[in-house]
């Protein structure tokens, strides 16, 4: 019986707030703009680049173009994804019991295969489905099974998805027809929020669970057995 793993990347696999404060130490360093000016605005922006960057153009006078500042930021940010020598042994324990393993992204495609790299896990993945590669993004179930299609994992009771967003990962797999653990790093769930299979704050933690965790397959009905 095939199962996968499916994974989320940005403050999954990979360590997005290290990354992002280096960059914001060095984009700082350049450009005389305060580094609690730059992380203001990724709290009020996380995940809307375009906004992130108008606005920090806008309040500091910068001359490039958002285009241009955000295609630097991709990149760079990208180069500064630390590895993280914990993440790789877990994720070798999974392959090592016979799981198939898969990201799911959303974002760019160039930026996205850098962090993998440059964190040092591009190898692990027989599947790597990045959203900007296929028009859809999570929480579109459709992604998923892009994912579960390449692994050849049939029955998505069969797998489980592994992200800190609850919306994205969290319910997307759930509309998938997956199980889900939640990245909680130190978070709670809301009441309205969609409810993982399991909780955990890493993907260490992840990784122990789901290989005390594996899907069992289906008990054979009287009638299969009888031939009935």
């Amino acid at each position: 019986m095939r199962r996968a793993a499916l994974f989320d990347l940005d403050s999954t696999l990979t360590d997005h707030a290290t990354a992002f404060a280096s960059w914001a130490e060095e984009f700082s360093a350049s450009t005389g703009i305060p580094v609690s000016a730059l992380m203001r605005a990724e709290t009020c922006h996380a995940g809307a680049r375009h906004a992130f960057f108008a606005e920090l153009k806008n309040a500091f006078g910068l001359r490039r173009s958002i285009a241009s500042l955000h295609a630097d930021y991709r990149r760079r940010s990208a180069e500064l994804v630390p590895y993280r020598p914990e993440i790789c042994t877990a994720i070798q324990q999974l392959a090592d019991s016979g799981w198939e393993l898969g990201v799911i992204t959303n974002g760019s495609p160039d930026a996205q295969r850098l962090k993998l790299e440059t964190a040092r896990l591009t190898d692990y993945f027989a599947s790597v489905v990045i959203s900007g590669e296929y028009g859809i993004r999570k929480p579109d179930a459709a992604l998923f099974q892009v994912a579960l299609d390449e692994l050849g994992v049939a029955d998505p009771t069969h797998g489980v998805m592994t992200g800190d967003c609850l919306i994205a990962d969290i319910g997307g797999g759930q509309r998938a027809g997956l199980r889900t653990v939640w990245i909680a790093n130190g978070r709670t769930c809301r009441d309205f929020d969609p409810e993982p299979t399991h909780l955990a704050q890493d993907v260490v933690e992840a990784a122990d669970w789901l290989l005390g965790n594996p899907p069992r397959p289906e008990r054979p009905s009287l009638l299969s057995l009888v031939g009935g």
